[in-house]
């Protein structure tokens, strides 16, 4: 009875520690550079794609994108920083925005978006990010 009930309790635990590491919950500010600098990488790729009217591509990249940016307004929330939340919001929305447009073929909908996307990510490092040394970081305080 004792070692059903230990192997019960390992198991949660051992399904919960794996569903927290397959989240890609975002945690610390490492994880969050980690996030930002996958998220540049996509934007761009995203960009050339949209140039080579890649539509498949396309739609891989803003679905990261919007799943990314979730991650990144959870991130926000958990540090009590709304502004910073409500523009990885707007940035998901933006994302999932241009994958509609493409989807219902509303392609006159999607430079819009894009315009969208790229100001959010304007307007966060403006307001939460700095660079030193060639590398961009949140900035003092704002945590």
């Amino acid at each position: 009875m004792q070692r059903q009930l230990l192997a019960v309790i390992v198991g949660v635990a051992v399904t919960t520690l794996v569903g927290v590491a397959q989240s890609g919950q975002i945690s610390s500010e490492e994880d969050y550079d980690a996030a930002m600098k996958d998220v540049g990488a996509t934007f761009r790729a995203l960009q050339g794609d949209m140039d080579a009217r890649d539509g498949e591509a396309v739609l891989a990249g803003t679905a990261k994108l919007a799943g990314l940016f979730e991650r990144v307004q959870a991130f926000w929330t958990s540090h009590n920083v709304p502004a910073a939340a409500a523009i990885a919001a707007e940035a998901a929305g933006a994302a999932n925005a241009i994958t509609a447009a493409i989807e219902s073929q509303a392609f006159q909908e999607i430079a819009p978006a894009q315009e969208t996307l790229a100001g959010t990510c304007q307007a966060c490092h403006g307001e939460y990010r700095e660079r030193v040394d060639g590398n961009a970081r949140i900035k003092p305080g704002v945590l």
